[in-house]
């Protein structure tokens, strides 16, 4: 992509231009003449009006105009950083700044203010100028900045003491790759999911046709032209790194076991603090952090909105365009429109990330890119056995969760546990630490008798999982998953 980048020079120009041209149905009219009119001032006034009515109402209720504006201010901010560090680096030398890209934070502050318009507001009609933007960037940072600052590691020939993973330094010592095989002690499958190799779309599409054989099915074998897999691997670190500009990127984490725990929360960090703080072993300091000692998922995100060069080394896999059978006895299932291309999400964390038992209004190709996951299915039939929360305190709908805690219940009747007794002590394994069997045995009576089937995931393996099916799904190493929903 760097060889078809815009200088500096250029992208400003074209951003400039693209801001003082607007047509009389832009979206962004409707912000008013007030707001426009402080726009090329005071950029940062009318970000922050923006950033108001982003919250002033759900994400999904906010008018395109004030997504607009936000961007806008950010692109407009962007210009003015850029042509001061431009000014700068004239004076000190006479050299353009393109010749300084590893100095100073200026970059690190670009993508900051380029990132945030992307994943508060999905930047509208602004999407190709913003990328143009990191090609821009990526092209002007030094090599030492990017691959070669990313020194490999075998894993078994670590120093005794860890360095730390700095954010500015330029020789960071990451692992060649993310663990590539199962622990020592792993799920017993008692129940498996059935699986099938290389499932041609014709055969998924009479699967499908009928809500009679809307059933799970692990498909081997399906994406081994994925460049994910081996030409630009998802499992190297220091891949994911360069893809995403040294790390500078910023992503959305959650943080903490599950969303349906206690002080889980959402944050954004550059995807380096991601890194160095949940995937990789780095220094004592960081690791015996309270932060380090919580769990962070990058959960339910568009990445490759975000980040084009991740979406072009995988492609949608050929069962999200079948038509399936419609399935109007679902009845704990919201009615969804006809989604016109699949939805794409990243799922990418640590060994011990856990989805909850839950359900989804579409249907899913779940497709393992990294590392193994365990993943248990309930079918719609077990609803009323799985105890569905309703509206919490807060007005939030979670009637698609289980109000059981499926860890617990394991541990609490060993016939549902996937956990051999004798792994009983291990450190990994989930604890009961809040309610008893007899706890269970009160509210969740039912849950111990509810069938359901497992299955292990492994890199290439894609789960085909039915609209209104419950899945809970554990990561057994560091993981990386993309989930396409279709209708």
């Amino acid at each position: 992509m760097a060889n078809h980048a815009p200088t500096l020079e250029e992208i400003t120009q074209l951003t400039r231009r693209e801001l003082t041209t607007a047509s009389k149905t832009d979206p962004i009219r409707e912000c008013g003449r007030a707001a426009l009119s402080l726009l090329p001032a005071e950029p940062d006034t009318c970000q922050q009006l923006a950033y108001q009515k982003l919250h002033d109402v759900p994400y999904k209720d906010v008018k395109t105009c004030w997504r607009r504006l936000y961007t806008d201010a950010s692109l407009r901010k962007v210009v003015e950083l850029v042509n001061a560090q431009e000014q700068h680096a004239r004076e000190i030398d006479g050299e353009t700044l393109a010749k300084h890209g590893s100095e100073g934070k200026w970059i690190d502050e670009v993508v900051r203010m380029l990132d945030m318009a992307l994943i508060l507001t999905g930047a509208p009609q602004r999407e190709e100028v913003v990328e143009l933007w990191f090609a821009a960037l990526k092209a002007i940072l030094p090599s030492d900045a990017t691959e070669d600052s990313m020194q490999v590691v075998d894993a078994s020939d670590r120093p005794a003491k860890k360095r730390k993973l700095s954010p500015s330094s330029r020789a960071s010592n990451i692992p060649a790759s993310f663990p590539a095989t199962l622990p020592s002690i792993a799920p017993t499958l008692r129940y498996p999911i059935p699986r099938t190799h290389n499932l041609s779309l014709s055969a998924f599409q009479a699967k499908v046709a009928s809500t009679l054989t809307h059933t799970p099915v692990i498909i081997e074998d399906a994406i081994q032209h994925w460049p994910a897999l081996d030409e630009r691997p998802w499992s190297s670190p220091g891949y994911l790194l360069v893809q995403t500009l040294g790390g500078r990127r910023l992503v959305p984490v959650e943080v903490g076991k599950s969303y349906t725990e206690d002080g889980w929360g959402q944050k954004i960090v550059t995807f380096r603090k991601f890194m160095e703080t949940y995937m990789l072993e780095a220094s004592i300091e960081i690791k015996n952090s309270q932060e380090a000692r919580q769990t962070g998922y990058l959960a339910q995100h568009d990445l490759f909105a975000q980040v084009p060069a991740l979406r072009a080394d995988i492609s949608i896999p050929d069962y999200c365009y079948s038509d399936p059978a419609p399935s109007p006895h679902l009845t704990h299932i919201k009615s969804t429109a006809k989604l016109e291309e699949p939805l794409l999400n990243a799922w990418f964390g640590p060994a011990g990330t856990v989805s909850p038992l839950h359900t989804d209004p579409y249907h899913n190709i779940l497709v393992q890119v990294v590392g193994y996951k365990y993943v248990r299915l309930y079918a719609p039939e077990e609803t009323a056995n799985l105890y569905p929360r309703s509206v919490d305190e807060i007005g939030v709908d979670m009637s698609n969760t289980s109000q059981v805690d499926l860890d617990e219940a394991m541990r609490v009747w060993s016939n549902i546990s996937c956990w051999e007794r004798a792994a009983a002590a291990n450190d990994d394994i989930p604890k009961t630490t809040t309610q008893t069997k007899q706890d269970f045995s009160k509210y969740f009576p039912r849950f111990k008798d509810a069938k359901y089937i497992e299955g292990i995931l492994a890199p290439g393996d894609c789960l085909y999982l039915p609209i209104g099916w419950w899945h809970y799904i554990r990561s057994l190493t560091p993981s990386f998953s993309v989930s396409f929903w279709f209708n």
